[in-house]
């Protein structure tokens, strides 16, 4: 088993003031809720990086200012170390979720992605009917 204190001494002298900085300086603009936590999850992604590198038999500090890029994209994208799910974005279309919008009664509901763009549009006057001849019917009136 080996003794990876004189290695986290080793990290702590050359390579943890310059992540921590490079930290700050990346997620300077995030929110100060969430900033902290983005600056502690990247110096442990360099930190992860640092011990898989010493375990290959490779140089960590050659390979420090590409860590130290790689662990901030890791941030950046929501990756986490220690294997915690993903904050999923409910207005992006790949998380699968869907928006909750409360009706006049304080219920939420499923909407659409284009009801709140669109809130000219009656969507509850909107029947969604599959006969071939009513669709036949209502192409030969738009002329098309």
């Amino acid at each position: 088993m080996r003794d990876w204190s004189i290695e986290q001494e080793r990290f702590e002298k050359l390579a943890y003031h310059r992540a921590l900085n490079a930290a700050r300086k990346a997620f300077k603009a995030w929110h100060e809720r969430k900033r902290e936590d983005a600056i502690a999850e990247m110096v442990a992604k360099v930190w992860a990086t640092w011990r898989f590198n010493v375990e290959k038999g490779k140089d960590p500090v050659a390979l420090l200012g590409a860590n130290i890029h790689w662990a901030i994209l890791f941030v950046r994208y929501d990756r986490k170390v220690a294997g915690r799910n993903r904050s999923f974005d409910v207005f992006d279309y790949r998380a699968g979720m869907t928006r909750q919008d409360l009706d006049s009664q304080g219920r939420p509901h499923p909407t659409e992605r284009s009801n709140r763009e669109n809130h000219w549009i009656d969507w509850n006057g909107v029947a969604i009917d599959d006969d071939p001849a009513k669709w036949a019917e209502a192409r030969e009136l738009l002329g098309v």
